[in-house]
């Protein structure tokens, strides 16, 4: 199959932005906030570790990407692979609320299990359908304009989310306040209605012309290629930077979900609205970041955005129910995630030998996601730990609080550091 000409390619990002933007509509609507209050239905108890299970349980069976390399090579077909891949999570999306609705099995906890078996596999789906796309995208755009290429899909991205998050809350606000409906229904609606978008969401990759590239970039011939990338030190300083990232995102997920929601008691409807005010300014800034990116480097804009995104837990730590205006602020500093969202995955791309790309994708992905799974778990649980009566931090639950997002605070703000080690100029393989 012939290479992709300059027409293609250009055709081809423009449908990978469309692509992107009904994605994002429906994972606005099916948020990971919407599917944590929809657990919160079920009446499961101990909340903290709940939803760290629902945080992490799907980055710990996303380390089976590592086999998306070989599963792409066997259907010989990036686009096709990516298209099925994708569809298959929509549809377990689909299946999910109705699934694990009270009543249906014997008890909430078979509800909630339920709920977290069908939310990992439908992640599985997702993730082995990025790896392809990941690859597709390294091959449509040019390293001097990757940057530029992918600030515009996350600003349609954040784009759909945030209309569809503000609209997911007022239909949870609206459907509460009009019918007589159970507490988990409304979620269950919009994660169904979410399902629907991620299945439109294929209709532009169908449309986008056939991915050609080497037949390495497409398959992993043998098992060095799986190897390769724990051998290249370009790529293991990249990957100490990804786990650690990761794992400092993690270990406060579970107090920050749980916070707004039993402290400050922020409904879904304020707490979404918090988050579609930071992805307006993502979107405002997009396109520019990732302009600065190819003009500065990558490494440069990502060093500023994570000390603007670690002290955005200092929002969190200071605020209280009288006070929680402080979550705004905080919102407002992660607005500086756009640089981690477009650099990171460009600096992934860049150190990435092209010949067989999926490989480094899937390691980088895989090695990541274990590593904010481990350290949610433990948020979690260390939340549920601390707040209990015979726990050894004798403090109010505020405090408890205040001290966690403290602690995340200096964790977070070491990441930056660990950009310096990371070597960005590109490879031989990967200069076009």
């Amino acid at each position: 199959m012939p290479r992709l000409c300059v027409c293609e390619r250009h055709c081809a990002r423009r449908m990978a932005i469309w692509n992107g933007a009904i994605w994002a509509i429906g994972n606005g609507l099916a948020s990971t906030t919407l599917i944590i209050y929809l657990a919160k239905g079920l009446h499961a108890s101990r909340l903290g570790l709940n939803v760290g299970l629902i945080l992490a349980a799907p980055q710990v069976v996303g380390l089976l990407r590592l086999a998306a390399p070989a599963m792409i090579g066997r259907r010989g077909d990036r686009k096709r692979f990516c298209i099925a891949a994708f569809l298959g999570a929509a549809m377990l999306l689909a299946l999910l609320p109705w699934t694990c609705m009270p009543g249906l099995l014997p008890s909430p906890r078979w509800s909630l299990a339920t709920l977290i078996a069908l939310w990992c596999l439908y992640h599985l789906m997702q993730y082995l359908g990025t790896v392809a796309l990941w690859s597709w995208l390294a091959e449509v755009s040019a390293v001097r304009i990757r940057g530029r290429f992918l600030g515009w899909r996350e600003r349609w991205m954040v784009a759909g989310t945030a209309v569809a998050a503000v609209d997911a809350g007022l239909f949870v606000w609206g459907a509460s306040a009009v019918w007589p409906l159970p507490d988990w229904m409304p979620y269950g609606m919009l994660a169904g209605l979410g399902a629907v978008f991620m299945m439109a969401a294929v209709v532009p990759l169908g449309l986008a012309p056939a991915i050609a590239g080497s037949a390495r970039a497409m398959a992993c011939p043998g098992i060095r290629s799986l190897f390769a990338p724990f051998r290249d030190g370009r790529f293991l300083r990249l990957l100490l930077y990804g786990c650690w990232f990761s794992m400092s995102n993690g270990i406060t997920q579970s107090a920050q979900r749980v916070f707004p929601i039993q402290v400050l008691r922020l409904s879904l409807f304020s707490s979404l609205t918090l988050e579609t005010g930071t992805r307006l300014g993502q979107w405002t800034l997009g396109p520019w970041v990732g302009g600065l990116a190819d003009r500065l480097g990558n490494r440069r804009v990502m060093i500023v955005s994570q000390l603007l995104v670690a002290a955005g837990l200092l929002g969190y730590a200071a605020a209280t129910p009288d006070e929680w205006l402080w979550v705004a602020v905080a919102a407002g500093l992660w607005i500086a995630y756009v640089g981690l969202n477009v650099c990171l995955p460009n600096l992934m791309l860049k150190v990435s030998p092209t010949e067989f790309n999926t490989s480094y994708i899937a390691a980088f992905e895989a090695i990541r996601g274990l590593c904010y799974a481990g350290s949610t778990v433990l948020g979690g649980m260390l939340l549920d730990w601390f707040g209990s009566p015979g726990s050894w931090l004798t403090c109010t639950r505020l405090s408890m609080f205040a001290t966690i997002f403290l602690a995340g605070w200096a964790i977070r703000s070491v990441g930056a550091f660990l950009l310096f080690l990371v070597v960005e100029t590109p490879s031989k393989q990967t200069r076009r």
